[in-house]
């Protein structure tokens, strides 16, 4: 007994030496940056302006384009920002993106942020948005000390990705807005017949315009009841679509035997440079749910 307490005092030592000569080496060693240079940042959220439009059309420079900058609460003290800067980050066709400011000296928060799209892409040397471009927003935080914390670089990316954790306004914090180029949209051409590619089957419907943001697809589940119409309402400043859970079918059909009032909610996209909307959702009956299906609506004008 006096040998093994011998020893578990031999184990103790050898454990509290061992662990003090780590923490001395530890506590001697240099960190790999000087700590005396380390910058403390500001952390600028920014988003799309509520009602604002989200996407570029093609050789279209006019358009309501706003952003919102504003310093979440979790940033707290900011007296070191001296002014904000909104820039752009501009992506060719090719892939090269390049950057450049376009508002300067921002010292009000929150603050909303008109952008002309002719003045950004004169400052790129284009006229106008083409197809496959993609222009960022974001911002560049300039300190007291004539410090720079730049939003993007071509060699780290955007910056600040590290705090999309935060909530701020009941969403999560922001570090760019994105728009890209599309078709421009005219919902009159969606209207005629079109072909729909739904859960089952490929048939033949008809769509109709019943409002400047809304559509009407007839011949829903193949047509086999006369309540066979899909309702969708269109974000044209997004070129995004919602469908409200509605019924497009009381008793059965093909695809969905033995069940009654089949019933569709999703939300999707609208693609105007291919004539496509493309929608995915829950398909539900009074019985239960099949889950989320998809559902494509192809313009026949657009069919070769």
């Amino acid at each position: 007994m006096m040998k093994i307490k011998t020893n578990m005092r031999y184990i103790q030592l050898f454990i509290a030496t061992a662990f003090w000569t780590l923490l001395t080496v530890s506590c001697d060693r240099d960190l790999p940056y000087p700590i005396d240079e380390v910058k403390k940042g500001v952390v600028i959220d920014i988003v799309r302006a509520p009602d604002s439009d989200g996407v570029l059309s093609a050789g279209v420079t006019d358009g309501d384009y706003k952003v919102s900058v504003s310093i979440p609460k979790q940033q707290g003290d900011y007296s070191m920002l001296d002014y904000a800067q909104l820039l752009c980050v501009f992506t060719d066709v090719d892939g090269k993106t390049t950057s450049k400011v376009i508002v300067d000296n921002i010292k009000e928060f929150p603050k909303d942020i008109s952008i002309d799209i002719a003045n950004v892409y004169q400052q790129f040397g284009k006229e106008a948005p083409t197809l496959g471009e993609i222009v960022y927003f974001t911002t560049n935080a300039v300190l007291k000390d004539g410090y720079t914390v730049y939003g993007w670089t071509e060699y780290s990316d955007f910056n600040n990705k590290l705090f999309t954790g935060w909530e701020v306004d009941g969403r999560a914090y922001s570090y760019n807005v994105r728009y890209p180029v599309a078709c421009q949209l005219d919902l009159e051409e969606f209207v005629g017949p079109v072909v729909l590619n739904d859960f089952y089957d490929e048939y033949r419907a008809e769509i109709v315009k019943t409002s400047d943001t809304e559509l009407e697809i007839h011949g829903v589940a193949e047509g086999e009841e006369p309540d066979g119409i899909l309702k969708l309402t269109i974000d044209t400043s997004t070129h995004t679509v919602k469908v409200a859970k509605q019924i497009i079918a009381h008793g059965s059909v093909a695809w969905v035997d033995g069940y009654n009032n089949v019933a569709y909610q999703a939300t999707g996209t609208i693609d105007a440079c291919k004539g496509t909307i493309t929608l995915n959702g829950p398909l539900t009956v009074d019985e239960g749910s099949f889950g989320d299906q998809q559902m494509i609506i192809q313009r026949t004008i657009d069919i070769i």
